[in-house]
Parts: C-alpha cells; structure tokens; sequence
C-alpha cells in the first residue's frame, strides 16, 4: 500500500518554524486553513473509494516539500504545515489519531519545486510499515 497525496499551500498560508509573528492569531488562522483543505481533500478521497484506509496499523508518513525556488530550503522548517495537515488527515478519519501508535513520522523530504508560482506543494506520502504495533 501506497498513497501519494498533493496538497497545494498558496504563499499567503504558508508558515515555517522560522517565521515569528506578534500575535499568535496569524499562524493559528493560517493553520486553520490548511488543517481545513487537507480535511476536505482526505474526505473526498475516502468517500469517492480513491483512498482506502489502512488494514495494519501503524503506517509511515513522508512530507515530501515542493517549494518555491531552486534555492537553498531545509524542509523539516515546514514542520507547521504538515502537523496542520496531519491533524486534518485525522480529522478526515482517516486513521485514529497521528500519534505513534498510528503513525511513523513524519519525515521529511525536499522535492522539486513547485511548478506554480506562488504555490508550495506537500506530497503527504503514506506507506504500510512492517514496524509492530508498540501496546502503549
């Protein structure tokens, strides 16, 4: 099992680890919105049959990050969009919950740039995983 899923993240959402903001409003609203669009693309999916759910618990997650530019770019600083996306996977129903009993991950992988301007894309990548189930 393998699901390559496209999320694209204009440059006004977009929010790194780097970025600081007088307020915690800004972030938060931007997250929000992220969280929302990946709810409503997982949804589509499971309710079109295009993404099963996963039989075997738990799976490995790869953010695979597409930015902007050629130039240099360290993807774990996405880290806040994908935990946005994250939490609208599990909003979806996807899978339980993104804790480590469900997930692996997620790591974190630079991809080719985006091929629109102005828009980052993340490739959530979802594998079955031979690790066990760890009883918590």
């Amino acid at each position: 099992m393998r699901h390559d899923i496209d999320l694209a993240i204009s440059r006004q959402l977009w929010w790194t680890q780097n970025r600081r903001s007088r307020s915690w409003a800004v972030p938060y609203q931007r997250k929000k919105q992220v969280k929302a669009a990946a709810h409503l693309t997982f949804r589509s999916l499971i309710n079109s049959g295009k993404l099963q759910k996963p039989e075997h618990w738990p799976v490995h997650v790869t953010a695979i990050i597409h930015p902007l530019t050629h130039g240099r770019f360290d993807p774990e600083n996405a880290a806040p969009m994908v935990k946005a996306i994250l939490d609208g996977i599990t909003q979806s129903g996807y899978w339980p919950d993104d804790n480590a009993k469900y997930v692996v991950g997620p790591d974190y992988r630079l991809g080719e740039p985006s091929t629109e301007k102005g828009v980052y894309h993340i490739t959530i990548r979802i594998e079955g995983t031979k690790v066990k189930e760890v009883n918590r």
